[in-house]
């Protein structure tokens, strides 16, 4: 009974390990990315300022919607966040409604200063 209960927990733990390794291996940035995906829900006011801000300079993203997406929760998990909003913006994750640091990775990857605020 005691081994096949140590079996259990190994074989339990082999797997989160490998649902968190590939979750980081899909959602962590990588260091030449051009990507921009968010990490969202439809609740935040802060993430909807965040849809607005990119929309409003036609800056294409990708969501994911934390709450209602394997792939967003994974990716929540694997970027080892708390709260939301969660840019990934070309290498770079910026951890909430840092509209500052937004705007620089915006800048970094390629978008005009001219057209952010």
């Amino acid at each position: 009974m005691k081994n096949r209960i140590l079996f259990t927990i190994l074989i339990t733990a082999i797997i989160l390990l490998a649902i968190d390794r590939s979750a980081a291996y899909f959602h962590k940035p990588k260091p030449d990315s051009t990507d921009i995906v968010l990490y969202t829900t439809d609740w935040c006011p802060y993430c909807n300022s965040l849809r607005i801000h990119l929309d409003t300079y036609n800056i294409p993203y990708t969501e994911h919607d934390i709450e209602k997406s394997i792939s967003g929760i994974a990716g929540f998990w694997a970027l080892r966040a708390r709260g939301v909003p969660v840019s990934v913006i070309g290498p770079k994750v910026v951890y909430g409604y840092d509209i500052n640091t937004i705007n620089q990775s915006l800048v970094e990857l390629g978008y005009s200063p001219t057209l952010l605020d």
